[in-house]
């Protein structure tokens, strides 16, 4: 009977810490670095992208979730003095795919993968009068990261994010940001 009782506390110990399954959200905040499309009328942005997101997902497996986010990002320039000083932004509604890759019990690498609806908006800004150049953007996103998670259930994470998107205004547009998510 002991025996029985034993195996029985074993395997529910098993399955409880082996299931990872289950929702989570966080957000992050980052920098980045964007250029503009050949085509575009403006010189490309002499600051430093700065952006936030909030994400929540749900974790299907140990190796695979599904995930989605608002983004956005900016510029930190607020004043044009007469000179030519792009301000850029951009929004964006994200869903993506992610494969997960535990490399121990707290820490895991993983890559994404999916599309987002957006807004990104250019222009040469004089006296905080925006130059009305904003675009709406559809497109793909990928990336990649690791996390480690911590706690009694391994329910708090700390998450280092790369981003990149495909966008008809930016040539190149990228993003490293670290954050904080909830495991449930």
């Amino acid at each position: 009977m002991n025996r029985y009782t034993g195996l029985a506390g074993i395997l529910l110990l098993a399955v409880g810490t082996a299931n990872a399954e289950g929702f989570y959200v966080g957000g992050s905040f980052g920098a980045g670095d964007v250029s503009l499309d050949v085509d575009a009328a403006f010189d490309d942005p002499d600051d430093r992208l700065y952006m936030a997101k909030v994400f929540g997902g749900y974790r299907v497996s140990d190796y695979f979730a599904v995930e989605g986010s608002l983004f956005g990002a900016s510029t930190d320039d607020y004043y044009d003095g007469f000179d030519s000083d792009v301000d850029v932004s951009f929004s964006a509604i994200t869903a993506s795919f992610v494969g997960i890759i535990p490399a121990s019990d707290n820490f895991h690498l993983y890559a994404k993968a999916g599309g987002y609806l957006g807004e990104s908006d250019v222009g040469d800004s004089f006296l905080f009068f925006g130059s009305g150049n904003e675009q709406d953007e559809e497109g793909w996103h990928w990336g990649g990261g690791a996390f480690i998670n911590f706690g009694s259930r391994q329910q708090f994470t700390i998450r280092l994010d790369y981003e990149e998107f495909d966008t008809d205004v930016f040539d190149d547009f990228w993003t490293v940001s670290a954050g904080f998510q909830y495991n449930f």
